[in-house]
């Protein structure tokens, strides 16, 4: 711990970063997200196995973005997420610097973003959990009719609070298509209808994007479990394009190209 601690304070000892985005213990022992605007506040910093929010989301704050000079410590969902960003243009008005901890507790600092990129396809991780693998194995397993009455159950105690967009670091449109009510194209209140479109909207804009760090599903006051929708997109993406998010900087993504012997058979 006292490595990393050391090494944030020597960066911005040397100017290299304005502000550092990393955990900390609250005072419940709760491992969150902090910030850290000196070297003096950097023995606040931790990184253990707990460390499981995605930070990126942050580097869409206007708050952040003024700073400039932001360091970001990433575990592997972060530094998925920084790959994806970077190849959707995202991050080109920050000057990132770009720290991870790997199992042997050493720290590395990346260079730059081809580095991030190296270091994902080396270290490339099975991230979900065994109570995960289960309930899409189940889900999976449903008749097609008993799959739409399961995700019509789990979208029908939706409160329409956001919490998944907003911890999203895929979802950063200045304007959400829910805030639109000229023409409203989904219904603002929490009901079957406007719940069902919400959930089926967010799930195709991340087809092949979501890089699968849970955060959605974690933060879900109600407890649907709506990273398995995007999950199981990426698996069907993934068998016709092999493809996947956060892994390479190319961009050469499902949604975003397209190949001229790509199949045609869904056009009728």
């Amino acid at each position: 711990m006292k490595l990393l601690q050391n090494k944030v304070a020597e960066l911005f000892k040397n100017g290299t970063i304005n502000l550092m985005i990393g955990f900390k213990n609250a005072l419940n022992k709760q491992v969150v997200p902090c910030f850290i605007e000196n070297s003096s506040q950097a023995e606040q910093l931790i990184y253990t196995a707990d460390c499981k929010n995605n930070l990126s989301v942050y580097l869409h704050k206007p708050e952040v973005k003024k700073i400039k000079k932001v360091g970001i410590i990433g575990n592997i969902a972060t530094l998925r997420s920084l790959i994806q960003l970077t190849s959707e243009n995202q991050l080109w008005d920050i000057e990132q610097t770009i720290l991870t901890v790997n199992e042997k507790d050493e720290i590395i600092l990346f260079k730059n973003m081809r580095e991030v990129e190296t270091y994902v396809q080396t270290y490339f991780p099975e991230n979900h959990t065994e109570e995960d693998k289960k309930l899409l194995e189940y889900i999976d397993s449903l008749p097609r009719e008993e799959r739409w009455k399961y995700w019509m159950e789990q979208f029908s105690t939706c409160i329409k609070c956001y919490a998944c967009r907003a911890v999203c670091p895929m979802c950063y449109c200045t304007q959400c298509t829910v805030e639109c009510n000229q023409p409203q194209w989904i219904k603002i209140s929490s009901e079957t209808t406007g719940n069902l479109e919400w959930h089926i909207m967010r799930a195709m804009h991340l087809a092949g994007r979501c890089i699968e760090c849970g955060e959605c599903g974690r933060v879900c006051p109600v407890g649907i479990p709506i990273h398995l929708l995007t999950t199981k997109m990426n698996q069907e993406l993934f068998k016709e394009f092999a493809t996947r998010p956060g892994f390479s900087l190319k961009g050469e993504y499902a949604m975003n190209t397209f190949k001229p012997e790509d199949k045609e058979g869904f056009i009728k």
